[in-house]
């Protein structure tokens, strides 16, 4: 990851920790949907975004939505685990 990252740090060791990361919608909405996933991807992040919220808020950016990104390869990082550990 690059020193002149344009997102948090801890953004990043959340998904090396856990592969995913509940980052909020401030931070979604400042970069965009789509420019938010890219800067992920510029910093070898490649990530999904899941935005969960009530039925009843049909806006881009539900306000009481909870915004989460998973790492698109995260199945593939856990088989490389389990065949390091044998």
């Amino acid at each position: 990851m690059s020193n002149t990252s344009k997102l948090p740090e801890w953004i990043f060791h959340c998904l090396d920790q856990y592969g995913n990361c509940a980052c909020g919608r401030t931070i979604v909405k400042k970069f965009g949907k789509e420019k938010f996933l890219d800067l992920l991807e510029g910093e070898a992040y490649p990530c999904e975004l899941e935005i969960l919220s009530d039925q009843k808020d049909k806006s881009q950016y539900p306000k009481d939505g909870t915004y989460i990104i998973t790492l698109k390869n995260r199945s593939i990082l856990f088989e490389m685990e389990e065949e390091e550990a044998e």
